[in-house]
């Protein structure tokens, strides 16, 4: 059984409401848009499946897919479940962050011959795994990501030949008004991640 890792928290919401600060040219429709954005967030769920993590053929990008199901709460009961395969691709040089991580720093410094060579590499040694940490954590959606993501869906034209996609969009927008989506983050179009209807 897979584990479901629930993206509206209260770590995830505050990171969303930075979005809002960023642009103070207008506090009073930031406030206004702060304070609908949360009232609706009350009724949201979003939840992640475990990830499906793949290396690319040539080995410089990872790809993460997550099943992503959205639900929201109206009028006492449950309205539609809609999913979506979130995906994203992130590039990965492998002379920097390796494939394999060691357990214990110390003993892959004792290949070395002198003293201070064995604690530069010690230093080395851990800081790469750190950063491999890093480079995959890039690849978790966080909550602005996938409300910017729903947010560029909902406007998309209806001009596909394939239903799936038509169908999704229809059921975003029952699920919420104009005004609700603009409430949501926008995303950079030049972010590696997106949505598939499934």
């Amino acid at each position: 059984m897979s584990k479901k890792k629930d993206l509206v928290i209260q770590e995830e919401i505050d990171k969303c409401l930075r979005y809002f600060s960023e642009d103070n040219n207008n506090n009073n429709n930031n406030k206004s848009a702060q304070e609908q954005l949360l009232r609706l967030l009350q009724e949201v769920q979003i939840t992640l499946d475990e990830p499906i993590v793949e290396d690319s053929i040539n080995g410089t990008r990872i790809r993460f897919t997550y099943i992503t199901t959205i639900s929201r709460k109206g009028g006492g009961k449950d309205e539609a479940v809609i999913k979506f395969q979130y995906m994203k691709e992130i590039p990965v040089d492998y002379s920097k962050v390796p494939l394999e991580l060691r357990h214990n720093i110390t003993a892959a410094s004792t290949v070395n011959d002198t003293i201070s060579h064995n604690n530069n590499n010690a230093i080395e040694e851990e800081n790469t795994i750190i950063e491999s940490y890093d480079e995959l954590e890039k690849g978790i959606p966080t909550l602005c990501e996938v409300l910017g993501l729903l947010k560029k869906i909902y406007f998309m034209p209806e001009d596909f030949s394939n239903r799936l996609v038509v169908d999704r969009i229809h059921k975003l927008r029952d699920m919420f008004s104009k005004d609700e989506i603009l409430t949501f983050p926008s995303i950079d179009l030049s972010d590696n991640a997106g949505l598939i209807p499934i």
